[in-house]
């Protein structure tokens, strides 16, 4: 698959623990390299899609203020955006009652390892202190893999 091919993009990652990602997926095929420190993510396969929410939200951005402190604004000109409302650190599951269903697949990352990350997985990242990564992303073929996924998109309701 990545015989002679050229990564579509290349990301350099440098963080601290603060920094998590809430659950997605891309439309990317992922290989992702952690250098220093160590990356913990949650994986789900796309079969799981249907115990997945997802709501349509207003995008917003932060905003420094004058004084220093950031605020989120929201961007009430811009159409509204699928997201992923489940933390599944600690699911709600009173909220998310399909989520129970879900097959997370929990995995670290050391230094010196790399993950393939498939695409349309959904993920969940968190990191360790002061961790430097790399990650090249390569553009998922658009074949019955796709086709599949689609379907699962309509028969669960998604937006």
């Amino acid at each position: 698959m990545f015989q002679r091919k050229l990564p579509d993009a290349v990301n350099f990652w440098l963080g601290e623990a603060s920094a998590v990602t809430s659950m997605h997926k891309d439309h990317y095929e992922n290989l992702y390299c952690v250098i220093s420190g160590e990356k913990n993510f949650i994986l789900l396969p796309p079969t799981d899609r249907p115990f997945i929410p997802y709501g349509m939200y207003q995008p917003a951005v932060y905003h420094q203020r004058d004084d220093g402190e950031f605020e989120v604004v929201d961007q009430s000109d811009s159409e509204k955006v699928p997201w992923i409302p489940l933390d599944p650190l600690d699911p709600d599951l009173d909220r998310f009652p399909q989520y129970r269903h879900a097959q997370p697949v929990r995995c670290s990352v050391k230094a010196g390892e790399m993950l393939f990350l498939p695409s349309l997985w959904f993920h969940h990242v968190q990191q360790s202190h002061g961790c430097i990564a790399v990650n090249f992303w390569y553009d998922m073929e658009y074949d019955i893999k796709y086709n599949y996924f689609q379907l699962l998109e309509t028969l669960s309701g998604s937006t």
